[in-house]
């Protein structure tokens, strides 16, 4: 056999062998949550904010800011991970005025199926169920597939399918999730106040509904003189995640805490001390496409495009090389090496 027939062959089954790597190992090991993941999204909107301290003292007139402009910053980054384990940061800074207010979260999370998992030895967690920062590769366009962590009332709740849309040409899909309970969120808790003064009643009442002002004025007088409040938290997320990577492109967040006291055996919801409606801004949306559309091709180059260039041409030194192991076809009637020709004379007339 031919040396040159023997390197080939090696060559092409060694391109082979690369290429099913590439395909079968590196490509899964890219749809996993990247080590490097690091993004801030912006959003808008409008919102209403109480002002504890203000109502406790019976300045009214600064209790209660109402629709006022809004900005939520999100910062979702991984700080470490361990194989298969990502430790991830959700960090949401509200804006409304002159008030900030902070909402950070750290998750272990499954890198591929981007739901909680154990954490990394050392590092301290939260404890959640479902899904926080983005859906997986290939989501399913389903509902009852999905849950969602709400961090309000720290309950996992069922993801609803809408529907499909595009967003800059990348198509999309709607998911919703709605979680409804009591507050549970101990920062959030810290901050609002346990008890009113049932003195304050006579001036709280024309910052109500005039429904909430009729069921709660003729309860008033039986109250004690310090009325315990209670919390009620909804929550509202529409996530537009792109059909392929299931990253997000799009989000929309209402959320909401409605204060509430109890007369009797009822309990009479009073105002929202917290509520905003943001939507994510168009320039991050954008944003947000573009990186996609890069992450989609470098994926599919990976996934399809090297493995299949290097199958190719490992098939093709193959057939090369086999081909050059066939032995060469000599010629029967050529002069031996080293004998001189015989010349044949004709017959003298």
């Amino acid at each position: 056999m031919r040396r040159s027939a023997l390197i080939l062959i090696g060559l092409g089954t060694l391109l082979i062998v690369i290429a099913a790597l590439v395909r079968f190992v590196v490509a899964p090991n890219a749809t996993r949550l990247p080590d490097d993941t690091d993004s801030t999204t912006t959003y808008s909107g409008t919102g209403t904010f109480l002002n504890a301290q203000a109502l406790q003292s019976g300045d009214m007139a600064n209790a209660l800011a109402r629709d006022i402009p809004v900005t939520l910053d999100r910062h979702v980054y991984v700080s470490q991970t361990d194989g298969n384990t990502a430790i991830v940061h959700d960090d949401g800074t509200l804006k409304a005025a002159s008030t900030t207010a902070e909402d950070k979260h750290t998750y272990a999370v499954d890198r591929k199926e981007l739901t909680e998992t154990s954490t990394i030895s050392g590092v301290e967690v939260e404890k959640h169920e479902g899904l926080t920062i983005t859906l997986p590769v290939d989501p399913e366009p389903k509902s009852g597939v999905y849950k969602y962590w709400d961090t309000q009332t720290l309950t996992a709740v069922p993801v609803t399918y809408v529907g499909s849309e595009e967003r800059d040409g990348r198509k999309t899909y709607h998911y919703r999730a709605t979680a409804t309970g009591p507050l549970a969120a101990p920062e959030l808790k810290q901050q609002l106040p346990v008890v009113l003064p049932k003195s304050l009643a006579p001036r709280l009442l024309p910052l109500l509904p005039a429904d909430v002002q009729a069921k709660l004025a003729p309860v008033v007088a039986g109250l004690p003189d310090l009325v315990e409040l209670g919390y009620t938290a909804t929550s509202t997320y529409d996530v537009f995640a792109d059909a392929e990577l299931g990253a997000p492109l799009d989000i929309r967040i209402n959320r909401s805490v409605v204060a509430s006291v109890t007369a009797g055996s009822a309990s009479i919801p009073l105002l929202p001390v917290l509520a905003y409606d943001v939507a994510q801004d168009k320039a991050s949306v954008s944003e947000s496409v573009g990186d996609i559309k890069d992450a989609s091709r470098l994926l599919g180059w990976i996934s399809l495009w090297i493995p299949l260039a290097l199958l190719v041409v490992g098939l093709v030194l193959i057939v090369l090389g086999v081909l050059r192991r066939k032995p060469r076809v000599t010629d029967s009637s050529a002069t031996p090496s080293g004998v001189a020709p015989t010349t044949v004379e004709p017959p003298k007339a």
